[in-house]
């Protein structure tokens, strides 16, 4: 506490810049004397969250070891970590299936070392609800505009927006979750769009969003992806045919591949037996032989270069090698060239790289190293970094070849 309160002094105590008059005002919105920038949220295993301005994390060249970016402890690692604006409404996904709200500017804003303030003491969280997603929304009117959820187990739910637009203290619904299951990733998508899943054991499907059609809250979703025994879904990104999925392991290795333009889905859709609550069968969970997996790309006759569109509730096409250098995926985000990317570590170290940094190279291989980790040290998360979030200070600028970043 001492030193976060050295922090807060060290940089706002100034001289006062404003003259106490005695005058009534008006009523004033505290949001109009905040200034818009852009801020990376970290919210940790325990549920310890912070915001800090993302100009602090300078860009490294990839493979580099990292800035330290928060003090954690083994058994506390960094779980949740994105950027949004200091204005943006966060959403906040538990484990029980509920949403919360806050403002991204009410959040305490610390330095880069700084653990952060117990997110329970900001929201209303029930017995045993812990953060398990969240997601940076500033309009919920704007037409045409879904949430597409997406679990554990590989069901995916669609919901319109603006069901999610009116906050309440306690939280609401968001999902009906099934007790062996649990919400992993969230993505806003419009008409027509294409969503991709990616699994753990380094397989993705690509589909577009129609075939998921809309759902209430209350609801548990369909079928998104079929997957093998001991897999589980990791993330879920909207598929841009002008970006590339940068895929990460858990050892430090990743890659970009091409989205490439859709296409007509290919295969028929699952039979998904909806009850009238939205409930769905069991997604199956069954072992894939090396045959079964065989590809477009590499086996049959097709392009690797590109995740083709398919049928929701098929098994996909292979992603990434998950072989014993690589461990499983941890982490997939959409980036362009002129993006930067965000990737923390189990303890907390964080390295700003330029996506571009990253080999583009085909699906179903093993990669490159985008991160140094230390001994018994993990790849937690990695995060995009839009352009124009980009520091205009000095501090985004890459350092000397050879040069380590300092701790």
């Amino acid at each position: 506490i001492r030193q976060d309160l050295i922090e807060v002094r060290d940089k706002h105590g100034d001289e006062r810049r404003t003259e106490i008059s005695g005058q009534e005002v008006g009523e004033i919105d505290i949001g109009d004397l905040i200034a818009e920038e852009a801020m990376v949220v970290t919210i940790s295993h325990s549920g310890y969250i912070k915001r800090t301005a993302a100009s602090t994390y300078r860009a490294q060249r990839r493979g580099g070891k990292g800035l330290m970016g928060a003090k954690t402890e083994e058994e506390d690692p960094i779980e949740h970590l994105f950027v949004a604006s200091s204005h943006d409404y966060l959403l906040f996904f538990t484990n029980q299936g509920k949403v919360y709200w806050q403002k991204v500017y009410d959040l305490p804003q610390l330095g880069r070392e700084s653990r952060g303030r117990a997110l329970v003491n900001l929201l209303r969280f029930g017995e045993g609800e812990m953060v398990a997603d969240c997601l940076a929304i500033r309009d919920f009117k704007e037409p045409g505009r879904f949430l597409m959820m997406a679990t554990r187990r590989g069901l995916v739910k669609k919901t319109p927006l603006a069901d999610y637009g009116r906050p309440l203290k306690g939280g609401i619904i968001a999902i009906k979750l099934k007790e062996d299951d649990e919400l992993v990733d969230v993505v806003v998508t419009g008409t027509g769009e294409e969503v991709l899943l990616a699994t753990a054991s380094g397989m993705a499907i690509r589909f577009n969003e129609a075939d998921a059609r809309p759902m209430g809250r209350n609801t548990s979703g369909v079928t998104g992806v079929r997957l093998r025994a001991n897999d589980h879904l990791v993330g879920m990104v909207v598929a841009d045919p002008e970006s590339t999925l940068l895929t990460a392991c858990q050892n430090g290795y990743g890659k970009r591949t091409p989205f490439g333009p859709g296409g007509v889905p290919e295969g028929e859709a699952p039979p998904d037996a909806e009850g009238p609550n939205g409930e769905t069968a069991e997604p199956t969970s069954e072992a894939v032989s090396p045959e079964a997996e065989a590809e477009e790309g590499e086996e049959a006759g097709g392009s690797g270069q590109r995740y083709r569109t398919q049928r929701r509730g098929g098994k996909g096409v292979r992603d990434i090698k998950t072989s014993q250098r690589n461990g499983p995926v941890v982490s997939v985000v959409s980036v362009r060239d002129e993006d930067e990317v965000l990737m923390i570590s189990a303890r907390g170290k964080i390295q700003r790289v330029a996506a571009s940094d990253v080999s583009v190279i085909g699906r179903n291989t093993q990669g490159v190293r985008i991160m140094s980790l230390d001994e018994g040290d993990t790849l937690a998360a990695i995060v995009r970094v839009p352009h124009d979030a980009e520091a205009e200070d000095g501090t985004a600028a890459l350092p000397e070849p050879g040069e380590e970043a300092a701790e």
